[in-house]
């Protein structure tokens, strides 16, 4: 794992290419939660994805022991065995209702972070993660139904109530349940790109990408998972955004009336449809700079931005990096651009 993009790419060349991702796995914690980064770094997807994970689920001390619903779960390895070699570390939850966090976890989480490994805390997993100290004075999120608990045990971190993930390089958190799935594909994409994160996310079922800026609420199901008019239409556009110049052009290709859209796009989606536009048109430039050579005016003209100017603006504020950067950190395999002014 990684506390940059460049450092990723650094341990990937010079040390072993598999990622061993250490997810760690406490008493009594919730199935679903568990199966989460499971799910998403698991062999089962990351063979299918052609991405080289090596996952190992781990207790703190114990290696069998209940879980939700008083099942019993065995086979797990000791934390301390795999701490040291570990990439990423992903605690996807802690049940801070019946017992602090372990000092023992907490301890390992550090050595690990010292080690340069990445450290992600899943909803209730941002606890174990901030009782590190490593988050004091920068951002965290959780579930909103636990703020004031989290900002009451961690005065230090700057809590953000209206997000999905926080992203601070070396630690990721998220809110709960289904904002952890879009974490868990958040951290696989910025580590492995956005194709291996779009194969994961196609055998779930699901979008490869939701902004972590977008609110913890949500309405309705996301269009992804609907079959409808608007749905669909969304989907045409994404897929053709350069031909998508304004929120007009959404209008008519989703034959409704412009009010009747931005209802339905911020009900489903919580954001405005000129947002998601803009936002997809990121989504295409970087898949191009990931998996192109063309030159930084090419990918602004064939997403539809038209200039370099206008797609490196766009570039600072949805990914805090320019295109060339981006593309130095998330092209797999290849020299850096020498395109520099991009």
């Amino acid at each position: 794992m990684r506390h940059t993009s460049a450092t990723l790419d650094q341990r990937a060349r010079n040390a072993n290419p598999t990622q061993v991702v250490v997810c760690v796995v406490p008493e009594g914690a919730s199935l679903f939660e568990i199966a989460t980064p499971s799910a998403v770094w698991g062999p089962h997807r990351s063979a299918n994805c052609g991405v080289d994970v090596e996952f190992v689920a781990c207790g703190v001390r114990d290696t069998s022991f209940a879980v939700e619903g008083a099942l019993g779960l065995s086979g797990l390895a000791p934390l301390a065995d795999h701490i040291e070699r570990a990439d990423l570390v992903v605690v996807p939850t802690w049940p801070i209702a019946e017992r602090p966090v372990d000092g023992d976890l907490v301890e390992l989480l550090t050595a690990a972070h010292a080690n340069g490994a990445g450290l992600v805390g899943l909803c209730l997993g941002a606890f174990a993660v901030a009782a590190t100290g490593l988050l004091d004075g920068a951002a965290a999120t959780t579930h909103w139904r636990q703020r004031e608990r989290f900002e009451a045990s961690h005065p230090q971190v700057r809590f953000e109530p209206n997000t999905l993930y926080v992203d601070e390089g070396a630690i990721v958190t998220s809110a709960g349940s289904a904002a952890a799935l879009d974490c868990c594909l958040h951290v696989l994409r910025r580590d492995h790109g956005a194709e291996a994160a779009a194969e994961v996310a196609r055998s779930l079922v699901t979008a490869p990408h939701r902004n972590g800026a977008q609110s913890q609420f949500a309405s309705a199901p996301p269009l992804r998972l609907a079959d409808d008019p608007l749905s669909r239409a969304l989907s045409e556009a994404a897929e053709d955004i350069a031909s998508v110049r304004t929120v007009d052009d959404l209008v008519g290709r989703a034959r409704s009336s412009r009010r009747s859209l931005e209802r339905h796009v911020r009900d489903r989606l919580g954001v405005s449809p000129a947002a998601w536009i803009a936002e997809q048109r990121v989504i295409a430039a970087c898949r191009m700079l990931e998996s192109s050579d063309e030159p930084i005016e090419a990918v602004a003209i064939a997403v539809g931005y038209g200039s370099t100017p206008t797609l490196r603006r766009a570039m600072r504020v949805h990914r805090a990096m320019t295109p060339t950067q981006y593309r130095d950190a998330f092209r797999t395999g290849r020299a850096p651009s020498r395109d520099r002014v991009g």
